[in-house]
């Protein structure tokens, strides 16, 4: 395992960013209050190994491989574990935080829900 962590809570905006932008926005049990609402918090982890196109996320019960990194998205996780899972399966990020997955629908997650890279 790559990484792990435990959902903590689960933004009101969290649904609506995930049906209109395909996206979700992930953050330690740190989060800065102000975005406290758009994103999934999780516990604290440790990136035990950098992550590499190919490799597989696990979430609410469904596996997605990860097709893209962005330049900036190892660095935010293993500071802050802050990262933005795109579900668009695409070969390229729009932005450099950002993690593109492919899988066959987007997950609905629960607090307590592990969030495994392997």
């Amino acid at each position: 395992m790559k990484y792990e962590v435990t959902i903590t809570s689960i933004g009101d905006h969290v649904l609506q960013l995930m049906q209109m932008r395909e996206s979700m926005i992930l953050f330690d049990k740190d989060v800065p209050y102000q975005y406290s609402e758009m994103v999934v918090a999780h516990t604290n982890g440790i990136l035990k190994e950098d992550l590499v196109v190919g490799d597989t996320l696990h979430i609410a019960g469904l596996d997605y491989q990860i097709t893209a990194i962005g330049e900036n998205a190892l660095q935010t996780l293993r500071e802050h574990g802050h990262f933005t899972l795109v579900f668009d399966g695409k070969e390229t990020v729009e932005q450099p935080g950002q993690i593109a997955i492919h899988g066959a629908v987007i997950p609905r997650v629960m607090v307590g829900d592990l969030v495994q890279f392997s």
